[in-house]
C-alpha cells in the first residue's frame, strides 16, 4: 500500500510540473532605447536635467549619467532665507550685518548706535561683519594761549 501511494505523488508532481511548463512563455529579448535611466526617468543623450535644484546631470554617449552638485558659498547676509526652489540660501534684503544690538546695517549704510559711534558693514573672506569707529571727545577745553 506504501509503494502505490508513492506512485501517486510521484504522478501527480510530474503532472503538475508538465503542465507549467507548457504555459510559461518563452523569455523575451528587448531593446532598450538608446539614453539614460536616473530616478525611474529616461533621458535622451546629450541632455541637461537638474533632479534637484543643487544637482546638475548629463546623459553621456555611453549611456551612463553623469552629475555635479553645487556647493554653497558663504552668504553674505544675516537673515538668510531657504528657498526650495534654489539650492543655497538667499538675502532677500541684500547683503547686510548684524551690529551687537541686533540692528541689521545694510551694505554701504552707516549706522550710529550713539552720537559719537558710525559702524558699517564690512565683507571680507567669509561673513560679513559690523566695524565700528568711535569718535572721541577730549573733556578738557583747549584753551588758546596768546604769549
Amino acid at each position: 500500500m506504501a509503494s502505490y501511494w508513492i506512485t501517486i505523488v510521484l504522478l501527480a508532481v510530474t503532472a503538475v510540473s508538465l503542465s507549467t511548463q507548457n504555459t510559461t512563455p518563452p523569455p523575451m529579448l528587448m531593446t532598450l532605447p538608446k539614453g539614460c535611466y536616473k530616478d525611474g526617468k529616461m533621458y535622451h543623450v546629450g541632455e541637461n536635467f537638474s533632479p534637484s535644484p543643487c544637482q546638475h546631470c548629463y546623459c553621456t554617449p555611453s549611456g551612463r549619467v553623469a552629475c555635479a552638485i553645487a556647493d554653497c558659498f558663504f552668504t553674505p547676509c544675516v537673515d538668510a532665507v531657504n528657498d526650495p526652489t534654489k539650492c543655497c540660501p538667499v538675502c532677500p534684503n541684500g547683503s547686510n550685518c548684524r551690529h551687537t544690538d541686533g540692528h541689521i546695517i545694510k551694505a554701504g549704510d552707516v549706522y550710529h548706535p550713539d552720537a559719537q559711534t558710525s559702524c558699517t558693514c564690512r565683507h571680507t573672506f567669509g561673513s560679513p561683519a559690523t566695524e565700528c569707529a568711535v569718535k572721541i571727545i577730549d573733556p578738557v577745553p583747549v584753551t588758546a594761549s596768546v604769549g
